[in-house]
């Protein structure tokens, strides 16, 4: 072939431009066309609110109340999830606010997510722009600093709350449908592709209105509501999940695999009755629940001296829901059957898509400050005199331990800047500190959050993967590298609090064995 710019190179150049161009203009009449029939459906969306009791296995732990606001050019979806925990002899709230602000065709606007109650006040907010170019920015307290971060997206991507609206109001509601979206992971800070199938319809009887029964002491349903459920099976919320949802996408029920399970009634029997319970009865059997008490208020400390653990029977790797949580296997853990194996050294891996995935760990996100000029000395400091990638991983690992305290208090600094700037940390704030410290420095890391699964209980912590040739967990709280095989990973990013935990992992039991051979 000719190199050049010769006659007949410039009229292939034309001619690649035109083809190019046609495709460009098909593909946006393609989702122009596909957006306007979802804008045209959305006309019969209505207001409404509805309410949900939040179980962990058999015991309601709190609430969910989900409300759609449809206005003039789009559509609001609101969440409040309320969490009680153990607070000495009583409960103690957590909760979790919500807000999505969506166009007509359900394309994403902005968000808001903000944690509050219990512990640090922590509020995320998400721009699209016009690029499809998303804008992130967190803070944590009145006065703290703000981290800010962009990551180009799909520009009809979507966050597991808009999903069922997304497959109502996309055709999607057949049995037998199949169809896939693009999933905003805030917690990794990417986004992915979800597969939803549609496998089932069936009737629901849902309480609408209640009245207190004198007799029976409690609430209970006057009128009720007859509704068409569609069964949607997914994996958004990071485990195997079914959702029942109605024609016009609002959640009748939801399961997760090894996690939390909604129930939609009406608002006096989730709310008043719940609370009635709550004040009669002792909270010790909360502190049972796994991921509700975190691993640093326990005092208790993971071991390091056994090198392969095993556990099985856990709701979060074979239930009626079938697969395992999303992040259960790869890198040091891997799950054959009904059986986790966590090894405290990682198998080389020299997998194409694993190594792709790791380079990707390099780039800044909403939860880790790379741009922080603090940052980047204190990695400098921590790693002089480094010889190796795991001596680098090492010394950054015990420079956290040693530097940054470790807070137990509700109020600990949960982001990698605060726990740098105050020198002390929760679980969450040193393993964001670890892995920023990491990414400059050149070395793919993430966070992670799990279970550290003890003779006590199964406790909620957070800690770091760093990238050696596999994913090699580093525990900055306690200075454990590699980390204790204890720990079981249950999630990629997010935070161990339980208001991102317990979805995933609110009803796993883990019950180690003797590790195969």
């Amino acid at each position: 072939m000719e190199i050049g710019l010769s006659r007949r190179n410039i009229g292939r150049l034309v001619l690649l431009g035109w083809a190019v161009a046609l495709a460009w203009l098909a593909r946006r009449q393609f989702y122009q066309g596909d957006s306007a029939d979802t804008a045209a459906r959305t006309g019969r969306l209505a207001p409404g609110a509805q309410y949900f009791a939040v179980y962990a296995g058999a015991r309601q732990i709190g609430q969910l109340n989900l409300a759609v606001d449809t206005l003039i050019d789009g559509v609001r979806i609101t969440e409040l999830m309320v969490i009680d925990l153990p607070l000495g002899d009583s409960t103690g709230q957590l909760a979790r606010s919500s807000e999505y602000a969506l166009s007509r065709s359900l394309r994403l606007r902005h968000f808001t997510r903000t944690v509050y109650g219990l512990g640090q006040h922590e509020k995320l907010e998400g721009e699209l722009g016009p690029d499809s170019l998303l804008s992130l920015a967190n803070s944590e307290g009145a006065d703290g600093p703000r981290t800010r971060t962009r990551l180009r997206v799909a520009p009809d991507m979507v966050l597991p709350a808009m999903l069922s609206y997304r497959a109502a109001f996309g055709g999607h509601l057949t049995t037998g449908r199949r169809f896939e979206v693009s999933l905003l992971d805030l917690g990794s800070g990417g986004t992915r592709p979800v597969t939803i199938s549609v496998t089932a319809e069936s009737t629901f009887v849902v309480p609408d209105s209640a009245q207190w029964d004198a007799a029976k002491g409690e609430w209970v349903a006057v009128t009720t509501d007859t509704l068409r459920g569609f069964r949607l099976e997914h994996d958004a919320a990071g485990a195997p999940t079914v959702s029942w949802v109605d024609e016009t996408g609002a959640l009748i029920r939801q399961e997760t695999a090894g996690g939390l399970t909604l129930v939609r009634s009406a608002f006096e029997i989730v709310r008043n009755n719940y609370r009635n319970r709550r004040v009669r009865e002792s909270s010790d059997w909360r502190r049972e629940i796994p991921g509700l008490i975190a691993l640093t208020a326990s005092g208790e400390t993971p071991d390091t001296g056994t090198a392969q653990r095993a556990f099985t029977g856990a709701d979060g790797i074979g239930t009626g829901i079938r697969g395992p949580a999303r992040a259960l296997a790869g890198g040091r853990q891997t799950v054959r059957g009904d059986t986790l194996i966590v090894s405290r050294v990682t198998p080389p891996d020299t997998a194409e898509r694993d190594i792709r995935e790791a380079r990707y760990e390099l780039s800044p996100t909403w939860a880790l400050p790379m741009l922080d000029d603090a940052v980047s000395a204190a990695a400098a400091r921590a790693l002089a005199g480094a010889r190796s990638g795991p001596d680098s991983a090492a010394r950054l690992t015990r420079w956290v331990a040693r530097q940054v305290a470790t807070d137990t208090g509700q109020g600990a600094p949960a982001t990698a800047s605060q726990a740098l700037r105050t020198r002390r940390g929760s679980a969450d704030g040193k393993a964001r500190l670890l892995a920023t410290m990491a990414r400059v420095s050149g070395m793919p890391a993430r966070v992670v959050t799990g279970l550290a699964v003890l003779p006590k209980g199964a406790f909620a912590h957070a800690w770091t993967e760093i990238w050696i040739d596999g994913w090699v967990a580093a525990d900055p709280t306690y200075g454990h590298f590699p980390a204790s095989a204890s720990l079981v990973r249950i999630a990629v990013g997010e935070r161990s609090h339980p208001i991102d935990l317990l979805p995933v992992a609110g009803s796993a039991h883990f019950l180690p064995i003797r590790a195969p051979l």
